[in-house]
């Protein structure tokens, strides 16, 4: 065969047929280009090098000319590279890399006697998939190292360095072997997301040579949007109502967030209490920082979807082309393209996206990886970090700070202390070391515990108090009783008086809701609302009166931040929390409960100052005490298993299915999506349009919900296909499961907690 006719890929839609030469020096060039940006440039452009070197064979020029069929080429490149290897284990990621940019990650210990296979029988064996390696045997191996050699005369594979991981004093071999497999696995996969990038992008652009423009912004102006944020700061200070004294601390807390960033890179802390403006704060710091240490982009990472929504709106005021990456984030086709490689200045995303990605095998989940590195990351809520998981996130957390450039900022008005955790090192640099006088200066709420001597109150109590009250907000754990209490309270309030406020209800409702509490609450008029979490961080609420169902330490914290928020009681607003009088279950999860007897038994040996950092260290002490990352996934990361690690860590256990609902003041859009999802499936366009109008339940619904409820399914080219979502529709008769006032109500509900 001549060289020239090897070919990467069939002819595209505009008749160009790339060769292999071709296609291989275009995606080393751009891996190195990202490698480069992590500084590991050259073991990334030998990844690009060889990543379809399989592609110099008969077998898979056949599957182009349709002559042959399930070939895998992958499996090839990573067995020249281990038959060539010798003992150097520096090659060990390399190979794990290129077997898996279409597949999946798998551990070299994994891959050595299938790559030897492939280069020592004649025989070709099963690689990827299921599909037959490419090349069989060392005579083929060596026909298309010659052709390569052909091609690009002169290359050798080059020398690489050994990755190292950096340990600290653990304490035990087995801590130390899962620090070092934290660190080795995020270096492959790092490597890993800059060969997929480069591929996918180099693959697309063939296909459309303006792809690089509508998936990447390269140019980012801090100054600028500094500019933009100092304007938009000033127009809200000149219509700020809240305490003098609350805004000079605003003040000053912005200001110390400016001039913080002006610090070298590395890990920080911001604890500050709730109310303080740490939204803007934290931008402000991470422009600065930008400006001052030259990084490309900047991450708000949240951890929960109503934050994301309302955070995103502030944002948006500074910087216009923010993108917000999310599950329920409403994307046009370009956008999409931007969240799959976050190569953009300012992005906003959920912890799910954010750390499930520094954990994950799969090409297109880890496609954005290295587009983390030189970056900011502002994680706020620190707080709702699963304890499970803790251990294996703040090792990646350090490492991205320690090889790739990354400052990362946890921020919370209740810092977890994370130092009481075994096995983690955690020194940050606080960006308000003098947070604890701002905790006293800032005391807006009085506390009142109702939870001596295993007291109890029945929801109906708490009903007949909030309706004596006129700005009232009552927290519970549990969506039952949030419904039980809103029934209660309905029988003794006016209706427009009472709002219930959970996950029930679809965004564009939530949001309709919000904004009508906040007016009622800014005029004084009659308020009484119940909610669920969702409403403890980022809903900008200000009662008089917040009761709050016993909780861990921070959700009481964050709930209290609903009350008297901007000070304007002189007293202080009041804060009674208390232990339902129902039946068990009383919190959503064990640790949930764990975490809420924590509080109760520290409540038992003194008076508990939620505005006392003190207090919120011991809390986390205790908490922390016996925390260790859950059995299956420390097992997993032991074994360096890149599947099992991916499996094992999620933020969120059960994320759900989603149901698309009528919301009455959407139903023009709701009916023609319904239409068109029955007839032709649903596309794209169609669940973007629908994310103002999508409710995510429980899985343990399923079975309910398809009493009431059809599956969508997919379209592909214009028909709708056997290819199930997890959207359903309401059938046509049960549109009434969704109300104006409760959102998603399905028959006997079986209780779960909010999907973030």
């Amino acid at each position: 065969m001549d060289r020239n006719d090897f070919f990467a890929k069939s002819c595209n839609q505009n008749g160009i047929q790339k060769t292999v030469k071709e296609h291989l020096t275009e995606v080393a060039a751009k891996a190195k280009e990202y490698g480069d940006e992590i500084g590991w440039g050259t073991e990334a452009e030998l990844c690009g090098m060889l990543h379809d070197f399989g592609k110099y064979s008969d077998a898979f020029q056949g599957v182009l000319k349709g002559t042959q069929q399930n070939r895998d080429h992958a499996i090839c490149g990573a067995a020249l590279l281990n038959m060539v290897k010798g003992k150097r284990k520096s090659y060990d990621p390399i190979i794990e890399v290129i077997n898996a940019h279409h597949s999946a990650l798998l551990e070299y210990e994994m891959l050595e006697s299938l790559c030897q296979a492939s280069t020592q029988n004649e025989d070709a064996i099963e690689a990827n998939e299921g599909k037959i390696a490419a090349l069989a045997g060392e005579k083929q191996y060596m026909t298309a190292w010659a052709r390569l050699q052909h091609d690009f005369q002169g290359w050798k594979i080059p020398k690489l360095k050994q990755f190292h991981a950096a340990l600290s004093d653990t304490g035990t071999e087995d801590a130390a072997t899962y620090q070092s497999n934290v660190q080795t696995m995020l270096y492959t996969r790092m490597l890993f997301s800059c060969l997929v990038d480069a591929d996918y992008t180099v693959s697309a652009a063939d296909d459309n040579l303006a792809y690089l423009e509508k998936s990447e912004v390269t140019e980012f102006e801090p100054e600028q949007m500094l500019e933009q944020l100092y304007q938009y700061r000033e127009s809200i200070r000149k219509h700020s109502d809240a305490n003098a004294k609350v805004n000079a601390w605003r003040d000053q807390l912005f200001e110390q967030c400016g001039k913080m960033g002006e610090m070298p890179e590395g890990l920080f802390t911001l604890t500050a209490p709730t109310g303080t403006g740490k939204t803007l704060a934290l931008l402000h710091f991470a422009l600065r920082h930008c400006a001052a240490t030259g990084k490309k982009r900047i991450m708000i990472v949240l951890p929960f979807l109503t934050l994301t929504e309302q955070n995103a709106d502030v944002y948006r005021h500074v910087v216009p082309e923010l993108l917000e990456d999310h599950s329920q984030s409403d994307l046009d086709d370009v956008s999409r393209e931007f969240s799959a490689r976050w190569r953009v200045p300012v992005i906003i995303t959920t912890s799910v996206r954010f750390f499930e990605t520094l954990f994950a095998h799969k090409p297109t989940d880890c496609r954005k990886l290295h587009n983390i590195a030189n970056s900011v990351v502002v994680f706020d809520e620190a707080q709702s970090l699963p304890a499970e998981l803790t251990t294996a996130s703040l090792q990646a957390v350090h490492e991205l700070c320690r090889s790739y450039h990354t400052t990362m900022v946890f921020s919370t008005a209740t810092q977890p202390n994370f130092d009481a955790l075994q096995h983690v090192t955690w020194k940050p640099t606080e960006i308000l070391p003098e947070h604890a006088v701002l905790y006293q200066a800032l005391k807006r709420t009085q506390v009142e515990w109702r939870i001596e001597h295993d007291e109890k109150t029945s929801l109906e109590m708490i009903a007949q108090e909030m309706a004596e009250q006129k700005s009232v907000c009552t927290i519970v754990n549990l969506r039952k009783h949030a419904r039980t209490l809103y029934e209660i309270l309905k029988e003794q309030c006016r209706e427009e008086e009472v709002f219930f406020l959970t996950t029930d209800l679809c965004t564009a409702h939530r949001r309709e809701l919000v904004a009508e509490i906040n007016n009622r609450l800014e005029n004084q008029q009659p308020c009484r609302v119940v909610a669920t979490q969702c409403i403890e961080a980022g809903v900008d609420f200000d009662f008089e009166v917040l009761y709050r169902a016993l909780a861990p330490l921070e959700s009481i914290i964050q709930a209290a931040g609903r009350c008297n928020r901007n000070g304007r009681l002189p007293e202080g607003g009041r804060v009674i929390v208390f232990i339902p009088e129902e039946e068990e279950p009383l919190y959503p999860g064990n640790w949930y409960e764990a975490a809420a007897h924590i509080v109760e038994n520290l409540h038992h040996k003194h008076a508990i100052d939620i505005h006392n950092p003190e207090h919120i260290r011991e809390y986390y002490a205790a908490l922390f005490r016996e925390a260790k990352d859950k059995k299956q996934l420390t097992a997993a990361i032991q074994n360096r298993s890149f599947s099992e690690t991916d499996k094992e860590y999620q933020l969120i256990a059960n994320q759900g299915i989603r149901v698309i609902v009528p919301y009455q003041k959407m139903q023009e859009d709701y009916r023609d999506i319904c239409t068109q999802a029955r007839q032709y499936g649903l596309t794209p366009a169609l669940i973007k349009k629908a994310a103002p109008i999508t409710v995510t339940v429980g899985i343990s619904q399923k079975n309910k919900l398809e009493d009431i409820a059809e599956e969508l399914f997919y379209c592909k080219q214009g028909r709708k296909t056997e290819t199930k979502s997890d959207f359903y529709i309401l059938f046509p008769q049960n549109e009434d499961f969704y109300t104006e006032d409760m959102g998603l109500q399905l028959p006997d509900q079986i209780e779960f907690q909010a999907c973030w």
